[in-house]
């Protein structure tokens, strides 16, 4: 069997929950964001471990993701953030999830199928204060939204939000999207409505301003995002392979397709059982690093499908039993999803979810 592996450790998320928990007051709720299969971490194991780390509840993008997590035990408030199609709202009201809302159709559906059912849904209100995707934009629409959700007596308004675009790089634009949506909530409020007000994702979570009734820590739980708790998370995601050859190669010999690497020396070459077909970004080709034996070894030669090579000339003694790590820890050694995505110039959540299914993965604590 091939020796490439992903291990995630939701004890890794669990700590990293406990440290946005312990920033928090104690009345401000955490709607954790599991989407996405958490972030490629196992939404069903990662939500129940959150559980014992302070989650008050979820939040997902599609319907199908949260009768997942009802399908795996996962109780109390569910929030689908996404824009959704009527089947979708539909199921939505069936697994009992909150829904985003920003237009008066939404609410009618929801309202039909809670009355067939004879249930009571809930359902989020979207505000756009700026994001310009989904949400309820400008005073009259969110009259009209407001007339309509008058008229369905069985949908609840569980919640009020909006999404910060830019906090991590222009508060000034964050600061004007908070303040139009403190207005919608006003506006809300006023009119006999008492949602749960919710704004602020990882980046902007640590802003009292901006906190509101609950934050809706993402990224920040499984490893970065919040460049103020850098030190304090820990990346749960550790991809690992053993070698599968070594070879020593001359001055002048290339390395890969288009030889892109001409050997300078005496050069010992490793190479991977790990390429772009499992997700590992083919532009990180002679950019780079690997762990071996806690040491940095440079990735040689372009990434191929199936295989990448990488240069230990200048590690003693490796072998073809040495565990080589290409994102996580080994020893005081580490390799971040955030050096990995400046370096394939993304960012660090198509890192962590870039890898292929045919990479296993064991849940470890």
């Amino acid at each position: 069997m091939r020796p490439t592996i992903m291990r995630i450790s939701t004890e890794a998320i669990a700590a990293n929950a406990r440290q946005v928990r312990a920033r928090l007051p104690e009345r401000v709720r955490m709607m954790c964001v599991v989407k996405a299969d958490a972030y490629g971490h196992d939404a069903a194991r990662t939500a129940k471990k959150l559980l014992s780390a302070g989650a008050d509840a979820f939040a997902v993008a599609i319907v199908e993701e949260a009768r997942a997590l009802r399908e795996a035990g996962i109780e109390g408030m569910i929030l689908v953030l996404g824009g959704a199609g009527e089947e979708s709202l539909r199921e939505a009201v069936r697994v009992g999830a909150s829904q985003a809302v920003y237009a008066p159709w939404m609410l009618e559906v929801m309202q039909d199928e809670a009355s067939r059912c004879g249930v009571r849904a809930k359902a989020h209100l979207k505000i756009d204060t700026g994001m310009s995707r989904v949400g309820v934009r400008g005073d009259a629409d969110l009259a009209a939204m407001l007339d309509c959700w008058r008229r369905c007596p069985d949908v609840e308004m569980e919640g009020m939000f909006t999404h910060f675009c830019a906090a991590d790089s222009d508060p000034e634009f964050t600061a004007l999207q908070n303040g139009r949506f403190a207005k919608a909530l006003e506006q809300v409020r006023g009119a006999g409505f008492a949602p749960i007000a919710h704004a602020a994702a990882s980046t902007a979570l640590l802003d009292p301003a901006l906190q509101y009734d609950m934050v809706r820590p993402g990224i920040v739980l499984y490893g970065t995002g919040v460049p103020a708790l850098a030190d304090a998370l820990t990346p749960a995601q550790t991809l690992s392979t053993r070698p599968i050859r070594l070879q020593r190669i001359q001055p002048g010999d290339t390395v890969g397709y288009g030889r892109t690497f001409t050997a300078q020396r005496e050069t010992l070459v490793m190479t991977l059982p790990i390429g772009y077909g499992d997700g590992y970004p083919r532009i990180l080709g002679n950019r780079a690093p690997v762990l071996v034996k806690g040491r940095r070894a440079p990735l040689i030669g372009r990434v191929c499908m199936d295989m990448v090579m990488a240069d230990v000339t200048d590690i003693p003694g490796v072998t073809l039993e040495d565990e080589v790590v290409l994102l996580g820890r080994q020893g005081e050694a580490r390799i971040t999803p955030d050096e990995l995505a400046e370096l394939a110039q993304t960012i660090p959540y198509e890192i962590m979810l870039g890898f292929a299914s045919r990479v296993p993965v064991e849940v470890v604590d």
